[in-house]
């Protein structure tokens, strides 16, 4: 059914006259009487009495009431999609890692919210093979998470490449590195050889978590064994624990920003070497299929924002 021609029919009901309602639609009478034919066509039903004044049929009062509403509707979906269409609404649905969360979302969400305030986000946090399951699935808009994303069809924009460093209490690090901690301090670590760190207690992620995997991967090449004290699944906690001494811990650079003064003055940041312990952090999203405005506004900032992070 097309609209123009219940938009015609209105007017001609609410006009109760053919000519005054051509002239007020700015057309022709026979042009109107055409599209009001076509419509009775279309239905199999009459919706005027023909006559000196136009007076609805049953039909067409039925229709009448009927047509306002539609009419109604196609304003408000017109209304609707116009807005998203040019970005003041919209969904995003967005998929990180459970370590990107605190890192990322402080230093992103909020310009994206400033400039899009009526864009509806909604956030699922999961491990790397849920974010790229739910990616495959068409139940995220996009990912923000670490390489790789092997997902088929997807597009994947590399942001920034991060390296792992050594949450270690300063008691630790004055023990095994003795008077020259200090000057480590003060001049800058120097990269690491795990190995210094025999028989001291370690407190890691779980195995699955990718630091942990890029950990591992690491300490096997160097045939070390950490004494481990505790895992856990919170980064967080970890490094809190490595705060009151309890043992070292991975950290990424990614986090690094965001410590305040009082949660590291009791750590030592020791990086390990670069080319073993660094991952990239990239966003991504399935190539195929609509993608409102609003999802690749997130996906421009994201890239051009993502240099400010480390």
């Amino acid at each position: 059914m097309n609209f123009r021609n219940l938009q015609y029919f209105l007017r001609a009901a609410e006009e109760k006259n053919i000519t005054r309602a051509a002239q007020k639609l700015y057309i022709s009478q026979q042009s109107l009487s055409g599209h009001i034919a076509k419509l009775e066509e279309e239905l199999g039903v009459s919706l005027f009495e023909r006559g000196g004044e136009l007076t609805l049929t049953y039909a067409g009062e039925r229709l009448y009431l009927l047509a306002q509403r539609i009419c109604s509707l196609e304003q408000e979906i017109l209304r609707e999609t116009g807005e998203i269409s040019d970005r003041r609404r919209g969904r995003l649905r967005l998929g990180i890692s459970y370590t990107c969360g605190r890192a990322i979302l402080p230093r992103l969400l909020p310009g994206f919210r400033a400039e899009h305030p009526q864009v509806e986000i909604s956030l699922m946090e999961g491990n790397h093979q849920k974010l790229n399951e739910w990616l495959a699935a068409g139940e995220i808009d996009v990912v923000l998470g670490y390489a790789p994303i092997d997902v088929p069809g997807a597009v994947v924009y590399p942001l920034l490449h991060e390296r792992l460093f050594l949450a270690c209490p300063r008691e630790i690090t004055e023990r095994v590195f003795g008077p020259e901690a200090e000057r480590y301090r003060r001049e800058g670590w120097p990269e690491l050889d795990i190995r210094v760190l025999g028989g001291c207690p370690f407190i890691l992620l779980k195995s699955g978590n990718r630091i942990r995997t890029m950990f591992d991967s690491y300490i096997q090449k160097k045939d070390f064994l950490p004494e481990i004290v505790l895992e856990t699944e919170n980064i967080e906690t970890a490094f809190a624990l490595a705060g009151q001494g309890m043992g070292i811990t991975v950290y990424p650079e990614l986090f690094l920003n965001t410590l305040h003064a009082a949660e590291s003055a009791e750590i030592d940041l020791l990086p390990l070497p670069a080319e073993d312990t660094t991952g990239t952090l990239a966003v991504a999203f399935l190539e195929k299929g609509y993608h409102a405005p609003a999802v690749l506004d997130f996906i421009t900032l994201a890239r051009q924002s993502s240099g400010d992070w480390v």
